[in-house]
């Protein structure tokens, strides 16, 4: 059979546009650089992980989290169109700058995942200890690696963790005082889809992962 050849040179006419939400670059031979790019990915790895944890355990607590983090970036998306501030580099990044999309999304989740923790698990301290300050670390990181690339500047990742922080706060404050004291919550969760749908809420469960760890234990022995 006669050899099928491809053409793959690409035409220098055309162009080409990298997709800017995995984009990052950094200098030659800079191993923080390299380091910080790739903690500029930790937003999306975030989200990712949210999403699964969403849809393989159907925990109330995990969609909040989602649809907050979710509503954080609709508002980042409308502030930025709003204030039209330039990026410090045109060549680096997509769209305007003000305030810095990284920089809010882990502002709202550190601020989110350190108070939730902090007023529902109590079983465990040192495992919470932990978590928060991987958390806060993870924050910094991020927003410390826009300004380093050269992404933003230092006041739109200010901007942006205060933000977020705030957006944080005013979800948290509006699904523990207003959402879940209306009953709205729960009569939500007795429709017939979120049934179907096996979604449960189970805030009443001090730690859930402890719960579920000492539930599986007869299990485990009588395999044994």
């Amino acid at each position: 059979m006669a050899s099928v050849r491809y053409d793959t040179s690409i035409d220098q006419q055309l162009k080409l546009k990298p997709f800017g939400l995995t984009y990052f670059q950094y200098r030659e031979e800079d191993s923080i650089g390299m380091a910080l790019a790739l903690a500029s990915l930790f937003p999306i790895f975030l989200i990712v992980a949210e999403t699964s944890i969403v849809l393989g355990r159907r925990e109330v607590a995990g969609i909040l989290l989602l649809l907050g983090q979710l509503l954080n970036e609709a508002f980042n998306l409308a502030l930025k169109l709003a204030i039209r501030d330039d990026r410090p580099n045109a060549r680096l990044g997509d769209g305007y700058g003000m305030p810095s999309s990284h920089s809010q999304f882990m502002g709202y989740f550190v601020l989110y995942m350190v108070v939730y923790l902090e007023r529902h698990i109590t079983t465990n301290v040192i495992h919470k200890c932990i978590t928060q300050l991987g958390a806060f670390i993870l924050g910094i990181s991020v927003a410390f690696s826009r300004v380093y690339l050269g992404y933003h500047t230092a006041w739109q990742v200010l901007v942006g963790a205060v933000v977020g922080i705030g957006f944080g706060v005013i979800w948290y404050l509006f699904v523990e005082r207003i959402l879940r004291p209306s009953g709205l919550l729960n009569f939500i969760l007795a429709t017939r889809l979120c049934q179907w749908l096996l979604i449960r809420d189970s805030r009443h469960i001090r730690d859930v992962a402890l719960a579920e760890y000492n539930l599986s234990m007869p299990t485990k022995n009588k395999q044994l």
